[in-house]
C-alpha cells in the first residue's frame, strides 16, 4: 500500500489542497460572472425586442457571430480536450485555452444548450499555467497544480468531490488521492462563496418530494428509455461531427450550426441554456399533464445539444443531459398512474447522463450529492441500467472515447 501511494508526499498533498481551494474560488467567481452576463444579455434583449421570437433569433445569431470572431483569433477546444490538457500545464496551448474561455463565456451568455464547465475549466487552466510557471519546481509539482485545478473547480461546481475525482477514471493511485483532496477543498470554498452570493448555493437540483424508500418496477422501464436517449445523443453527436469535418471551414460550421440552433430555439424555447434552471419548467408541464410536450422538449434538447457541441458553442453536456433525462422521467410519471414524479425524474436523469456522458460511477457520485431530494435509490436504478448498457454495447462506457481526436485544422 505504501508503494502504491509513494508519490503522495506531504508537500504535494498540501499543494493540491491549497490550490484546489483556490480553483474552487475561481470557479465560483467565473460561474457567477457567466450567470450574471447571461441575465444581462437576455434581460437587455427583452427590453430591446417587442416579441420573444425576434429576441431569441437575434440573440443566438449574435452569439454565433461572436464565436466566429473568437475562432478566427485561435482555434477553441472542447471540454474533454481541456480536461486532458489541463493536467499538463507545461504543454497547455495557452492561446487556444484563452480563446476557449471567451468562447465558452459567450456560449453560455447567449443561450447555448450547454453547461458552463468549459468556461470554468478554461479559466482555471489559464491560472494553473501561471501558477505552475511561478512555483512549479519540477514536473510532479506542475502536474499536481494542473490536476488539482480541474478537480477543485469541478468538485465545487458539481458539488461532489468524489464525482469530480472520478471523472477521468476510477483507478485509485497517487494522483487520484491528490485530486480527491483538491476536489474537497474546491467544494468547500465554492459552496462558501456561492452561499455568500445573492443567487444561493450554485447548481443544486431540487425535485418533487419522494419517500426515501420509494421504489417501483416501472423505474426500470424509465431507466431503459432514458438510457436509449443517451445513446441517441451520442449517435447524433457523432453524425454531426462527421458532417462538420466535411464542411472543412470552421466559420461555416459555426454559422450553419448556429442558424439551425436558433431556428430550433424559436420553435422550442426550452432548448436554450444548460437546462438546470429549466427543470422547474418541466415540473410545470408535468403538473399540467403535457407528456407530449415533455417528450418533444427532450428530443429537441438532444438535437440542440449536439448542434451546439459540434458548432463551436463550447460547454459541457452534463446538465443538458440531466434535463433530457428528467423530461423523459416526467413524461413517464404523467403516463403511468401512481409513479412518483421525483423518482421518475431522478431515474431518467441518472440513466441519460450516465450513458450520454459515458461515466456511470461519476454521474452517480455527483447526483447523489447534487440532488437535494432524497432519491438515492432511483439514482442507483438509473445509473445501474446505464452500467448494464456499458457492458452490453462495446465502447459505450469508455469515457476515454469522448476525447476524440479533433479533425485536421480546417481552413479559416
Amino acid at each position: 500500500m505504501k508503494a502504491r501511494f509513494a508519490g503522495v508526499t506531504p508537500r504535494l498533498t498540501l499543494l493540491a489542497i491549497v490550490y484546489g481551494g483556490i480553483a474552487g474560488l475561481v470557479a465560483a467567481l467565473t460561474f457567477s460572472g457567466m450567470t450574471a452576463l447571461q441575465n444581462l444579455v437576455w434581460g437587455a434583449g427583452g427590453e430591446l425586442f417587442s416579441d420573444a421570437t425576434t429576441q431569441i433569433l437575434v440573440t443566438i445569431l449574435a452569439g454565433g457571430a461572436l464565436l466566429i470572431l473568437i475562432d478566427r483569433a485561435a482555434p477553441t477546444e472542447d471540454l474533454q480536450t481541456l480536461l486532458n490538457q489541463s493536467g499538463d500545464p507545461d504543454g497547455l496551448p495557452r492561446r487556444a485555452v484563452l480563446t476557449t474561455a471567451f468562447a465558452a463565456i459567450v456560449a453560455v451568455a447567449f443561450g447555448g444548450a450547454i453547461g458552463p464547465e468549459a468556461g470554468i475549466v478554461a479559466v482555471v487552466a489559464q491560472l494553473s499555467t501561471i501558477v505552475a510557471h511561478l512555483i512549479g519546481e519540477d514536473v510532479a509539482m506542475r502536474r499536481t497544480i494542473g490536476q488539482a485545478g480541474s478537480a477543485g473547480a469541478l468538485g465545487g461546481f458539481y458539488g461532489s468531490p468524489p464525482g469530480a475525482a472520478a471523472i477521468d477514471g476510477d483507478q485509485l493511485g497517487p494522483q487520484k488521492v491528490l485530486q480527491f483532496g483538491a476536489a474537497f477543498a474546491g467544494f468547500f470554498v465554492f459552496l462558501a462563496v456561492m452561499r455568500a452570493m445573492p443567487e444561493g448555493s450554485g447548481a443544486r437540483i431540487s425535485l418533487p418530494p419522494v419517500d426515501v424508500a420509494y421504489f417501483s418496477p416501472w423505474l426500470l422501464a424509465v431507466a431503459g428509455i432514458a438510457a436509449a436517449a443517451g445513446l441517441a445523443f451520442r449517435a447524433l453527436h457523432h453524425l454531426l461531427e462527421v458532417a462538420a469535418q466535411r464542411i472543412r471551414r470552421t466559420w461555416a460550421t459555426i454559422a450553419i450550426g448556429t442558424i439551425l440552433f436558433a431556428v430550433l430555439a424559436v420553435l422550442v424555447p426550452l432548448v436554450r441554456f444548460s437546462g438546470h434552471h429549466e427543470l422547474h419548467d418541466l415540473q410545470v408541464l408535468t403538473d399540467s399533464g403535457a407528456w407530449p410536450t415533455l417528450l418533444l422538449v427532450a428530443a429537441a434538447k438532444i438535437v440542440a445539444l449536439s448542434l451546439c457541441l459540434v458548432s463551436g458553442w463550447r460547454g459541457g453536456e452534463f446538465f443538458p443531459l440531466i434535463f433530457i433525462g428528467s423530461a423523459i422521467g416526467a413524461a413517464a410519471a404523467v403516463l403511468i398512474p401512481g409513479l412518483a414524479v421525483g423518482a421518475a425524474m431522478a431515474t431518467g436523469m441518472a440513466a441519460t447522463t450516465a450513458v450520454g456522458w459515458r461515466r456511470p460511477l461519476a454521474v452517480l457520485l455527483i447526483l447523489v450529492l447534487l440532488v437535494d431530494t432524497p432519491v438515492a435509490l432511483p439514482l442507483v436504478v438509473g445509473a445501474g441500467i446505464a452500467y448494464l448498457v456499458a457492458l452490453l454495447i462495446p465502447g459505450s462506457g469508455d469515457a476515454a472515447d469522448d476525447s476524440e481526436s479533433p479533425p485536421p485544422e480546417a481552413a479559416r
